[in-house]
């Protein structure tokens, strides 16, 4: 089964990303456009939504962090990650690999990691994914960078991605050359050794 997996939508973090009082139409127009990206890239996938525990109770998954505006349907699956999300805050727990993986139905012929934070949560759980042997891959245009890329000129929230995940890595090479020297370089080289992440 092709399958998508989301981690953590949830409102601590979003609203780091955008969360002023002042700019909540803005920040539910830029959640609409995810869930829009999500589904017109991935809609043969199985969506799956990995939410931090229930203080208490490791396998109930915490659904009063939900980012507001955010949406799932009744074929989505909906888990816990193991972890509360005070303790992972205060104690710097990570959620296993093996408890977020085991929420995927199985076979799993391919993996999409998607979700927050990309150079953590989301580069963890598909480095795990790629050391069992699962075809992984990790969509950049559906983490944190999302937020940043989504925007106008006027920095209003706009779907300029382009739906095709191969067009979109072309889009982000061509911006990283043309802002000048050493950052195409700099991304690749954070990239290398991680076949999981998108080859720039």
């Amino acid at each position: 089964m092709k399958t998508l997996l989301i981690l953590y939508p949830i409102e601590p973090i979003t609203k780091v990303l955008i969360g002023w009082p002042e700019m909540k139409e803005e920040k539910m127009e830029t959640v609409r456009l995810y869930q829009k990206l999500m589904q017109e890239r991935y809609k043969d996938f199985q969506r799956v939504y990995v939410f931090f525990s229930e203080p208490g109770n490791r396998r109930k998954p915490d659904l009063s962090q939900v980012s507001e505006g955010f949406s799932m349907n009744g074929q989505d699956i909906i888990g816990a990650c193991g972890v509360a999300f005070e303790n992972h805050c205060k104690n710097r727990v990570y959620p296993k690999g093996k408890d977020i993986l085991k929420l995927c139905p199985e076979p799993i012929d391919e993996l999409v990691v998607a979700g927050f934070h990309f150079w953590d949560c989301v580069n963890r759980v598909a480095r795990y994914a790629w050391r069992k042997g699962v075809n992984v891959s990790v969509d950049e245009d559906l983490t944190e960078f999302f937020f940043f890329d989504a925007r106008d000129r006027q920095g209003r929230p706009c779907l300029n991605i382009p739906i095709s995940k191969e067009a979109s890595v072309e889009r982000r090479r061509e911006q990283l050359r043309r802002a000048g020297t050493g950052y195409l370089e700099g991304a690749r080289k954070a990239r290398r050794n991680k076949p999981w992440m998108n080859s720039l």
